[in-house]
């Protein structure tokens, strides 16, 4: 039966054959006499009748005949029935391990129609707010943030760093959970009370000496943790993988991110640049940014600024065996910690929009919205910006690719913007106020809904950067890879207070939040110390006076006990006598009295 491929007519990945030695070298793998293939010239007018095949580039098989190593037309092959399901199974073969990176352009069909969709977004957003407020809504700052740095991930660093330590010959390094956290405290410290010098925070002098940093850890040891500390093991590293020597801190962090799951409806899609002005061949330079040389982070976040996942980019040296542009494999890749893609909005900017990446979001069940580049529009007959620029300002032009489902608007501003989307719509318009520099004044200008959504959604990754560089860690160290350490330290803290000012409703400001994580960071182990002493002088109890308030509020191992000694002192809410106390203020209350004292 014959088979005919019509090559020149199909694209270059669905070719089932590329070359005339390909055909050959399948049909001599088929045991049938019977089998014959023929070249068939092209018809007329179909294609160009001249030969740019080279001589040289003849093939010359074992009888002597010359194949050339391409034609275009047909080849048909002639064979038996029973040899057909074998050629097929050896087309497929071919297909998949020799199919080309191009891939095929979707045709669209772009109406000027308001859009029309099939699918509609929902939203739960409410429901998993609520969620948190009744599992976190009473979790003070501390408590929050040591949902992102527990005591098992404070484990795993102090393992790496006694193991490095070890590496280096220093077999007396020790390292504690109690130690790491007072380190990381002094490192958040410096992030709003920054001092020229690491070294002045423990001076002496009144007008640059810390006291409390001073009293929670030497210089001295402070540098040591530094000089070992590591969050991977060297003696496991991926050669491949640029920062492999920060994976598994990297992998840790977005697994505490995602803890609380995604619990806002809009998400927008950005990238983050960590300063650094070292050499790595990581490192980026962005003319413009406000950050221009450093390391870049993909980031997917909230329209608040909550931050659920990021990757670090290793530029364009990393070999990719996917056929997506850079964008499209950020945002898929981003995307991914999405459980149902119905219950959200994605927004991105024009580094990553383009027609191909909203079709494939519209295939996996993705609603998004993203500024656009006049060279993604897929041939999108839109008004030129030249054109637009000549209109008055407020005025747009739109198209509806109705085969795939995308919205493309472009609207006059202050300058000439496109926006596509595979969910949002024309009306109702927004008024919106701009500044006329003719006649000096401002004016209502009109603003497609679409692109007031996206200015609504959009951004998030802005305000979790910019939280950061507000209080940014200032103690620098020698490793390439410190900046990205503390950058991770700084980036959870600003998401435990997102979701605390979220679960909680309180609105305390950053400075605060901050402030109060640090003290229990210095102070945590401060009652044990106390207690020792309380214990050696024979006291029974404490002055209240002599615990800080992050340790007595912080709602962290706080135990009712009954006195060892049984002796009774007064309750220091009440006044009256009680044998009761608490273990960690080792402080007189009784039962009632002792959330009160907490509060």
């Amino acid at each position: 039966m014959p088979i005919s491929l019509h090559i020149s007519e199909m694209s270059y990945a669905e070719r089932l054959f590329r070359t005339a030695e390909e055909i050959r070298a399948v049909i001599e793998e088929i045991d049938d006499e019977e089998v014959d293939a023929v070249i068939l010239p092209p018809d007329v007018d179909e294609l160009t009748d001249e030969e740019n095949i080279d001589d040289g580039e003849m093939i010359i098989n074992d009888g002597g005949q010359s194949l050339p190593t391409d034609a275009t037309g047909t080849f048909e092959i002639h064979t038996a029935s029973d040899a057909n399901e074998k050629i097929v199974a050896q087309c497929a073969r071919n297909n998949s391990a020799k199919c080309s990176k191009k891939r095929k352009r979707s045709e669209s069909c772009w109406v000027k129609n308001t859009p029309v969709y099939n699918r509609t977004p929902v939203s739960s957003e409410g429901k998993k707010v609520e969620q948190l407020k009744n599992k976190y809504g009473s979790f003070t700052p501390t408590q929050m943030f040591d949902l992102f740095f527990d005591n098992s991930f404070l484990s795993k660093i102090v393992e790496f760093s006694i193991k490095y330590a070890q590496s280096k010959n220093n077999h007396n390094f020790a390292l504690t959970v109690s130690d790491l956290r007072k380190f990381m405290g002094i490192l958040l410290l410096s992030g709003y009370h920054t001092l020229p010098q690491t070294k002045h925070y423990w001076s002496k002098d009144a007008d640059k000496g810390v006291p409390i940093v001073r009293e929670s850890m030497s210089r001295n040891r402070f540098e040591e943790i530094k000089k070992y500390l590591h969050v991977s093991d060297n003696s496991n590293l991926d050669k491949n993988d640029k920062f492999a020597k920060l994976r598994p801190y990297f992998e840790e962090l977005n697994r505490k991110f995602l803890q609380f799951g995604v619990f806002s409806q809009k998400l927008s899609v950005d990238e983050q640049m960590v300063p650094y002005f070292g050499r790595h061949s990581a490192k980026m330079f962005i003319r413009g940014k406000p950050v221009r040389f450093g390391f870049k982070l993909w980031c997917i976040s909230s329209s608040t600024g909550y931050v659920y996942q990021f990757d670090a980019y290793g530029g364009a040296s990393q070999k990719m065996n996917d056929n997506l542009s850079l964008g499209e494999r950020v945002v898929l890749n981003l995307a991914k910690i999405v459980e149902n893609p119905r219950d959200h909005l994605l927004f991105f900017d024009n580094f990553f929009t383009s027609h191909s990446l909203l079709v494939m979001l519209s295939e996996r069940g993705f609603f998004a919205t993203g500024t656009l580049r006049e060279n993604r529009t897929a041939n999108c007959p839109l008004q030129t910006s030249k054109q637009m620029a000549k209109g008055k300002k407020g005025a747009c032009d739109y198209r509806f690719d109705s085969k795939h489902e995308i919205f493309v608007v472009r609207w006059h501003d202050n300058s000439i913007v496109t926006v596509a989307t595979n969910t949002g719509t024309l009306e109702p318009f927004v008024n919106t106020k701009r500044y006329n520099r003719k006649e000096r004044k401002h004016e209502i200008v009109l603003q497609p809904n679409t692109i007031h959504q996206y200015n609504q959604g959009m951004g998030g990754v802005d305000l979790h950067d910019n939280a950061i560089a507000n209080y940014r860690i200032r103690i620098r160290g020698k490793k390439w890879w410190w900046p990205l350490f503390t950058n991770g330290l700084d980036s959870a803290m600003v998401n435990a207070w997102k979701v605390q000012r979220l679960a909680t409703g309180d609105q305390m400001n950053q400075i605060d939040f901050k402030s109060e994580v640090v003290m229990s960071l210095l102070r945590r182990e401060e009652a044990d110390v106390l207690q020792k002493s309380s214990d050696r002088c024979n006291l029974g109890h404490l002055s209240s006076k002599s615990l800080p308030v992050a340790v007595v509020k912080d709602r962290v191992d706080h135990i009712v006990i009954r006195d060892e000694r049984d002796a009774r002192r007064r309750c220091r809410v009440c006044g009256s006598q009680t044998i009761f106390k608490c273990k960690k203020c080792q402080i007189h209350l009784h039962t009632n009295c002792f959330s009160t004292f907490h509060a």
